[in-house]
């Protein structure tokens, strides 16, 4: 081959390998039946020729990217670590790269993406927001490529039966239902709340759960035990101290997200609270850290792993034509009972 040639083609592939270019094309795209010999000639001089695949002429030719993106609001949160994780394995299984769009929760950035769709920079999209608006849904209406929505609850607000997206979310209703009423068979009659902002329909939600476990267990909710903010480690931390400082202060506190209870955590321990004799607490996410805190923090298991997959395979079920009515999966939290929360109070 020319060495003042700057780009390798099949041609120069399959002349190496001594195949055709078709088979060079059925390898790199690994599609249909290859002797294993004849592969392994081809991905030598695939490697040996330094050979690059050029995106751009394959999708010109068979119109796919073979990209899907994921977009998510929160970089920093670890409660996504494991659903990336999971897109990314179903990608892989078919082929597929995939590319991250951090959205940072901000509308305009959301808007942008959805309106860039039919520009087909990518063949599907996974979209997560915990505050759909009007807006948001005339723009996934007009989307034309396989879009996967999720709010991290149990319907996305505003959406109704004839969207043409998947949906996969979480009863999280339920996830702060199961915090609070554990904390309230513990013997425990003031519980706090750290959550996020309540004029969002996701922390709305939790909210609810809060009430619901309250109204079970026949204890009146004292608003003075929620704290609302940002969904943060420091806005955990800042409640906690408003916590310390009141006269009859709460005995536990349920937290909206592990990233929240850690915050909270290092307020108590700064101020030799005991955890879980003076203020027993439980977090939300069940991500990987809070086994080893000390002590180990109870936790919402919230199916990060399970939804991840499922909107992934959404996504290419449609990619390979399954036109089948728009699906809504639901998964259900699970209380994960530690050190933190086990300490059971007497009554009051």
């Amino acid at each position: 081959m020319d060495s003042k040639k700057e780009t390798v083609t099949i041609y120069d592939i399959a002349a190496a390998a001594q195949v055709s270019p078709g088979t060079v094309s059925r390898v790199i795209n690994n599609v249909g039946y290859i002797k294993p010999e004849t592969k392994e000639r081809v991905t030598q001089a695939i490697q040996e020729l330094h050979y690059v695949p050029n995106r751009a002429a394959r999708s010109l030719k068979n119109n796919r990217t073979n990209l899907i993106c994921l977009a998510f609001p929160e970089a920093d949160n670890p409660f996504f670590f494991a659903l990336i994780g999971a897109v990314q394995e179903v990608a892989k299984q078919h082929h597929y790269s995939l590319m991250i769009y951090y959205t940072k929760g901000s509308p305009e950035e959301e808007l942008n993406l959805l309106n860039m769709m039919n520009e087909k920079i990518v063949d599907g999209l996974f979209l997560i927001n915990f505050n759909y608006t009007e807006e948001h849904f005339k723009a996934i209406r007009r989307v034309r490529c396989p879009l996967v929505v999720s709010s991290l609850c149990v319907s996305p607000y505003g959406g109704n039966e004839t969207d043409n997206f998947d949906y996969v979310g979480i009863d999280v209703r339920r996830a702060l239902y199961l915090s609070t009423i554990h904390m309230l068979k513990q013997g425990h009659r003031r519980v706090a709340l750290i959550g996020g902002d309540k004029s969002i329909y996701v922390f709305r939600e939790r909210f609810e759960g809060y009430c619901s476990a309250h109204v079970e267990m026949g204890v009146p909710v004292d608003m003075k035990n929620c704290f609302f903010g940002d969904y943060d480690q420091n806005a955990g931390y800042e409640a906690a101290l408003r916590i310390l400082n009141m006269k009859d202060r709460p005995t536990a506190v349920c937290a909206a997200s592990d990233v929240m209870a850690l915050g909270a955590i290092a307020a108590f321990q700064e101020n030799h609270i005991r955890i879980p004799e003076d203020i027993a607490i439980v977090g939300m996410d069940d991500v990987n850290f809070v086994k080893f805190l000390s002590p180990p923090l109870s936790s919402i298991y919230m199916a990060q792993r399970d939804m991840g997959r499922c909107g992934a395979e959404f996504l290419f079920r449609r990619l390979e034509g399954d036109d089948s009515p728009s699906q809504k999966i639901i998964f259900q939290p699970k209380l994960i009972i530690r050190q933190s929360s086990s300490f059971t109070r007497p009554p009051e």
